[in-house]
């Protein structure tokens, strides 16, 4: 007769991922992309696998592009089998500070400035 300890996994020990909501247009309910690394079988190249779960947000806290920490829990609906447990970073806070700049020759000295470092952009070859 085998142990119920050896077959169940061990209680309080809910699995957790994080992932980015990638749809919040249901009632309480959030999709969430979960990225990993994985291994092709035959080619032995890296690739990126992603991986859709279904899961509830009590309070609609949670928006499309936020950074989320989700939890297992118990089967919530047909599909739902996943909690939010908190929105570690919102959509856009990574370049709340970054300086934008505002006028089309600036933006064009940025571009070229980031594509080709060290070199001068097209109408500047001549100046110097």
């Amino acid at each position: 007769m085998p142990t119920a300890g050896a077959t169940s996994p061990v209680k309080g020990q809910r699995k957790t991922k994080v992932g980015r909501v990638v749809s919040d247009k249901m009632d309480k309910t959030i999709v969430v992309s979960v990225e990993r690394l994985t291994r092709h079988r035959l080619y032995k190249r890296v690739m990126k696998a992603s991986t859709k779960f279904a899961a509830h947000d009590e309070l609609n806290e949670a928006k499309i592009g936020d950074t989320v920490l989700i939890e297992e829990s118990r089967p919530l609906s047909a599909t739902k089998r996943w909690r939010l447990v908190s929105v570690l970073s919102r959509a856009g806070e990574e370049r709340a500070g970054e300086v934008i700049p505002a006028e089309e020759a600036a933006t064009t000295e940025a571009i070229h400035g980031v594509a080709r470092p060290g070199k001068p952009a097209e109408g500047e070859e001549g100046e110097a």
